[in-house]
């Protein structure tokens, strides 16, 4: 699945000229890989976690910087889930500091960012794509 990611965002890097997104869902994988295959009690763990988060909040942010561009409603929504990741990520590093069960915030943040993601997609493929509209010819009788 990792190679399907990687080879979309490479696709879609190449049409819309964001090589950093393909950076960021990068980071994000080796990421993932690191924070599943590396024991909690070890540092790098922790390594592997922070270039997750930092990866995640790099490719929302790229994404909502360079969508104000366009005004729309669209964007707004993306900049308000942005919003919402930055509040989820001080959260948790705040329960990681205090030592408390993060479990909660971090399942929200990879939520949100899910959210954002598939809305990125989404939007792109939705609202980018014309319907033509029905000729009067069209209708039976």
């Amino acid at each position: 699945m990792a190679v399907f990611t990687i080879a979309y965002e490479y696709q879609r890097c190449v049409t819309q000229h964001t090589q950093w997104s393909l950076f960021a869902i990068t980071a994000l994988l080796i990421g993932i890989f690191g924070v599943i295959f590396i024991p909690e009690h070890e540092s790098t763990h922790y390594i592997f976690a922070a270039t997750a988060f930092f990866a995640i909040l790099g490719f929302m942010v790229g994404h909502t910087y360079y969508g104000t561009a366009s005004d729309t409603a669209a964007y707004d929504t993306l900049r308000i889930l942005l919003y919402a990741q930055f509040l989820f990520m001080v959260v948790t590093i705040i329960g990681v500091i205090q030592d408390a069960p993060i479990f909660a915030t971090e399942a929200l943040f990879l939520l949100n960012f899910a959210v954002f993601y598939l809305y990125l997609h989404g939007e792109h493929y939705t609202f980018s794509i014309s319907m033509p509209s029905p000729s009067p010819s069209s209708s039976t009788r």
